[in-house]
């Protein structure tokens, strides 16, 4: 698939002008759209967005700053990859391949919609993590 999928740091600092990750993810997203790829991530990648938001960046009582995620997911053309239960059983595997790495569920969840929709490029800002697990094709990890 031309695409590439984004991680949640990417999806922060695209959508945060005061992350510290916002000039890297808007540069690095946008060279891979030169490159003629599309956009995309799972609803996971979205969810923990949205919890970021609301925990770092909104005040207390109003979920205006995390509510520009979802707006943002529905709204901006990106394409939501869904999951399946392949998904969830590979993302398992994963997880006890590479227990020694410090992999979230959603980062695997994450690499098994990219191997399954043989998505050419993933941005993260977890390079590390990314770039040693092992996928049935190959795919370039751009760190922001």
């Amino acid at each position: 698939m031309r695409a590439v999928i984004l991680d949640t740091g990417p999806v922060v600092g695209l959508l945060s002008e005061d992350d510290e990750h916002h000039a890297a993810s808007v540069a690095a997203i946008k060279a891979s759209g030169r490159r003629g790829r599309k956009l995309c991530t799972i609803w996971e990648v979205i969810g923990e967005a949205y919890t970021l938001f609301r925990m770092r960046y909104a005040p207390a009582r109003s979920a205006e700053p995390a509510l520009v995620v979802l707006r943002w997911a529905r709204e901006s053309g990106i394409e939501l990859l869904h999951t399946d239960e392949a998904d969830h059983q590979r993302a398992a595997g994963i997880l006890e391949r590479y227990s020694q790495l410090r992999l979230s569920y959603v980062d695997a969840l994450l690499l098994a919609a990219a191997e399954r929709n043989r998505v050419e490029e993933l941005i993260t800002v977890d390079m590390r993590h990314f770039s040693t697990v092992r996928l049935g094709h190959r795919m370039t990890v751009t760190r922001v």
